[in-house]
């Protein structure tokens, strides 16, 4: 008999560049140490929890972790190292199910409902926790839920070392009273404004009534945050959804780290119009957007999102770049960004593309045009640019 619910399991490798060092030289185990920090400007990229007690978090300074902790261990990054034992981890879940999707370099999703016929998924989450624990030196919190988004939210409740259920029945009691930014997909830009207009936690955002509000501070996605609270994810585990049949895309990497909201938007703009450049010249259009972010630790996010329609229109596309990058933005500094577009076709409508420099005829031309001078000046700088008039 087929199961009327799934089985999902998200695991997270804690403090994972700290844990790859304390695997490497075992004497580390009960010193406080960090990764990165050493130069004058350098910050955290992740501390152990020995150095969590002294007040030592990722993204603080070297010189101020030092002060809070004289005796911490500042270790420089050592990325090959951790793409080893990253590749340990998810040859260990690959054993368990087909279904592995990989998030990042340190967490993953597995579909576990068919061996959970056979033994129950905590007992398969003990097993994998001890496994990666006693013969690598990984300690893991793992999610357990009937979806992706719950099993997320499950593996961030306990660290290190969690197990943690949650099921739809225990949404309203457990993820409800959480924070709103501590719900997966609200970034660190869009919670403050959720707070301006009263929804402090997850429940608030279910029980909120002001559709027109919400849209403006979450956009079109609004729907699919509170289904998300509600407990509800038909998103399935794929182990080929990061894999490209068929894209175009460019990126670049900077000599100085990238820290400022509004320098990221500029080259956001440059990336953008040099991609739809090249949409354009080959006469395509795409149904997908993707932004990638590498930090200065070396740890990467690639988040996307897929149109209801084809377009070629780069400030249709740009907008949904911007709201990838608010939606999924940390603290780190950036060293790396990248956009692309897949899911492609042949232009076959042959549409104009409106010229930004054009007096615009009618009023829907005119509203993109405001949107377009909207991007340019937000990206630029206040009132860079302005709308003239024909003498």
């Amino acid at each position: 008999m087929e199961k009327k619910y799934r089985v999902i399991f998200h695991i997270d490798l804690n403090a994972f560049f700290a844990s790859c060092e304390i695997a490497e030289d075992p004497s580390l185990k009960d010193k406080p140490i960090a990764i990165g920090g050493s130069s004058d400007r350098g910050v955290l990229t992740t501390a152990n929890y020995v150095a969590r007690k002294y007040g030592v978090r990722s993204a603080m300074s070297g010189v101020e972790a030092k002060r809070l902790c004289p005796q911490l261990l500042m270790l420089p990054v050592n990325f090959p190292l951790y793409q080893k034992y990253s590749k340990i981890f998810f040859d260990v879940l690959a054993e368990y199910s087909e279904d592995v999707e990989k998030w990042s370099i340190d967490e993953g999703y597995l579909d576990l409902t068919l061996m959970s016929d056979e033994v129950h998924p905590v007992e398969i989450a003990e097993e994998i926790q001890s496994r990666l624990l006693n013969d690598y030196k990984l300690p893991i919190s793992i999610g357990i839920a009937p979806n992706m988004f719950l099993a997320k939210m499950a593996s961030d409740m306990k660290k290190p070392l969690g197990i943690t259920v949650l099921r739809k029945r225990d949404v309203k009691e457990k993820l409800w009273p959480l924070p709103i930014e501590e719900m997966y997909g609200i970034g660190s830009k869009t919670y403050p404004n959720l707070k301006l207009i009263g929804i402090n936690t997850i429940g608030d955002l279910v029980e909120y009534k002001d559709e027109k509000k919400l849209r403006l501070v979450l956009g079109s996605r609004y729907v699919d945050f509170i289904e998300k609270a509600k407990g509800n994810d038909t998103r399935q585990v794929d182990a080929n959804r990061h894999v490209d049949m068929k894209s175009i895309g460019s990126s670049e990497t900077y000599l100085d780290d990238l820290q400022e909201y509004q320098e990221v938007l500029s080259k956001f703009v440059q990336l953008t119009r040099k991609v739809v450049k090249r949409l354009q010249k080959d006469e395509s259009i795409t149904k997908t957007i993707s932004i990638q972010i590498k930090y200065n630790d070396f740890s990467q996010i690639t988040r996307s999102k897929t149109l209801d329609f084809y377009t070629d229109n780069y400030y249709e596309i740009y907008k949904i770049v911007e709201e990838l990058f608010d939606d999924n933005q940390g603290d780190k500094p950036i060293r790396l960004l990248g956009v692309s577009f897949s899911n492609l076709k042949s232009n076959t409508n042959n549409f104009k593309q409106i010229n930004i420099f054009d007096i615009p005829k009618n009023k829907t031309q005119n509203e993109r045009v405001n949107e377009m001078l909207n991007i340019i000046n937000k990206a630029y700088g206040k009132n860079i640019i302005s709308k003239g008039t024909k003498k």
